[in-house]
């Protein structure tokens, strides 16, 4: 599905894709990815309840899917954290590393940084670069 498709779906649409799932479906089939991330794109426009009620859907695992396809990068719903590369100087890691310390950071989205600050390494703006983004 390309980003023309997800802007022209609707709760119908998506509801119609459901339904003839269904009809095909074999006992015990895993709802396909491609019609959880049609119902994740309708987050912008609706509630996890109504579109849970519509598609017949559990509130939880539409969350649940919601939030893995976030970490993945899969998705890009409105305030979702989108997973970048970010560089870091030289100059605020530095060249000898300290075997007394370990320093690890985590953001709000689970990215984790760890590293054994060097001696002159600037760790304020080293911590400072990585929460930024």
């Amino acid at each position: 599905m390309n980003v023309q498709e997800s802007k022209k779906l609707t709760l119908e649409t998506v509801s119609k894709h459901f339904k003839e799932w269904r009809s095909k479906k074999k006992k015990g089939e895993r709802i396909p990815q491609q019609l959880w991330s049609e119902s994740i794109a309708l987050l912008s426009d609706h509630s996890v309840n109504r579109i849970a009620r519509t598609l017949r859907l559990c509130p939880n695992d539409i969350k649940k899917h919601r939030d893995a396809l976030t970490v993945q990068g899969s998705t890009t719903t409105p305030g979702s954290p989108a997973m970048t590369f970010i560089e870091i100087d030289q100059p605020l890691v530095g060249t000898v590393a300290a075997q007394t310390a370990l320093m690890e950071l985590e953001r709000p989205d689970g990215l984790r940084l760890r590293i054994q600050p060097a001696n002159g390494a600037d760790m304020l703006a080293l911590a400072a670069r990585f929460m930024e983004v």
